[in-house]
């Protein structure tokens, strides 16, 4: 064996002496973070006695904390490095599938705010751990550090999440424009499993929604709500009764004549066609600004149009045997009107083809069930033997009624013989 030569075993021999004092200062190991700090944070107490954390943190803060996109857990695939197969589990047992359609909607919302001066706040993040964080400079200094390590679970506000990252990926020059609300409950071991899921279950399942015309009435932003609020005062409307605005839905005899929620969505039908009478957001809407004014003044004469068609639309004793004021009946109508103004010129043809479905035309009567049986809900029968339509509003309730009318109204029979003239 070589013996080692002479100036390397002198250089060893520095080393062990002068090593650590020489490297000290610069030692780089010392400047790796093993804690991740929240910043002037608050440390509650839940009833069932675990400690919650909350803070107000940075988007980019918010996607250091939790680390991982929930979209990319799927029990098909590999699990992602950077989670354990533990929260894999926990993810695939408990969470939702994202609707990712949802999550873009969100990312816009936020975007008009911080870019457009909109209005845009939600509720606080809710995340689980079992991590135990250090609390010792919470009170001198208002900080608590989670270990680097800790991994949590999203126990509401998945979608919010999803679209905190999308928006930094989207537009990371305005991720430091605001903060996100966060809330940790520190978990006993034990129990993670258990109660994850029964927070999921509780924050979601036993949420109450609040009703679509209740949220309605307070909205600003909405401009098909802000045209389908200046209608109330619309000759007839108010001569049919007018709106509730505090219902969702109305009974056949109400005094009333549609909830502010069904005006709503006539107003989406009549603007957007087909598309605006469903819920959800709405791409590249052809109501705007620009179009807001003559958009008012045709729907208000439609609104007339349709007026003289159904005379019995107006406080008629017998109001309530008539299917026109179902929900499915005036959103197909909406969408009828849609085609009316942006498909045909001739005012004459409108008013002809309104009148094709209006109630000298066709027989809107529940006791009409050979037509409307098939179309707008199901037929039932009465303890005496007579039979009557009760109307629905599913999604293919509204399809099959806006199909109908645009048969009856001709406007069908329009469309194929200009696309043959073409």
């Amino acid at each position: 064996m070589l013996a080692q030569p002479e100036f390397l075993t002198s250089i060893e021999d520095h080393m062990d002496d002068s090593f650590a004092s020489t490297f000290a200062a610069v030692d780089p190991t010392k400047l790796a973070s093993l804690t991740q700090r929240l910043l002037h944070c608050s440390i509650g107490k839940t009833p069932s006695s675990f400690f919650k954390v909350r803070a107000d943190v940075a988007p980019p803060d918010l996607i250091k904390l939790i680390g991982y996109d929930p979209r990319t857990v799927n029990p098909k695939v590999r699990t992602p490095a950077n989670i354990s197969e533990g929260l894999e589990k926990l993810i695939v047992e408990v969470q939702r599938t994202i609707d990712q359609g949802r999550v873009d909607e969100m990312v816009e919302y936020l975007h008009d705010a911080v870019a457009n001066e909109e209005y845009a706040d939600w509720s606080e993040i809710d995340i689980v751990t079992i991590a135990t964080p250090d609390t010792t400079q919470w009170q001198s200094e208002n900080f608590v550090s989670f270990p680097q390590a800790a991994e949590y679970f999203i126990t509401d506000g998945q979608h919010r999440y999803c679209a905190i990252l999308d928006f930094f990926r989207q537009y990371p020059e305005l991720s430091n424009r605001f903060t996100v609300a966060v809330a940790i409950g520190v978990l006993p071991k034990d129990r993670l499993a258990e109660w994850a899921g029964q927070s999921f279950h509780d924050k979601n399942y036993l949420q109450k929604i609040v009703k679509a015309t209740k949220a309605l009435a307070v909205d600003t932003r909405d401009l098909h709500n802000k045209l389908a609020k200046e209608l109330h005062d619309h000759p007839v409307i108010r001569k049919a009764g007018g709106i509730n605005t505090v219902k969702d839905s109305l009974s056949s005899s109400a005094a009333e004549f549609i909830t502010h929620s069904l005006l709503y969505k006539f107003v989406r039908g009549f603007t957007e066609g087909h598309r605006g009478v469903f819920k959800g957001q709405i791409a590249s809407p052809l109501l705007n600004t620009q179009t807001y004014d003559q958009a008012k003044k045709d729907i208000s004469e439609y609104l007339d149009m349709l007026g003289q068609a159904f005379p019995t639309w107006t406080l008629h004793p017998d109001r309530e045997q008539y299917l026109f004021r179902a929900s499915a009946a005036l959103q197909a109508l909406g969408a009828l009107g849609f085609l009316l103004w942006n498909k045909i010129d001739d005012a004459d043809l409108r008013k002809q083809m309104v009148n094709q479905v209006g109630e000298k035309s066709i027989d809107w009567k529940r006791t009409n069930w050979s037509m409307w049986g098939p179309v707008i809900g199901r037929v039932v029968e009465s303890a005496e033997g007579n039979k009557y339509v009760s109307p629905s509003s599913t999604r293919q309730i509204v399809e099959g009624t806006i199909a109908h009318l645009r048969e009856r109204s001709g406007v069908n029979a329009y469309l194929a013989k200009q696309n043959e003239g073409a």
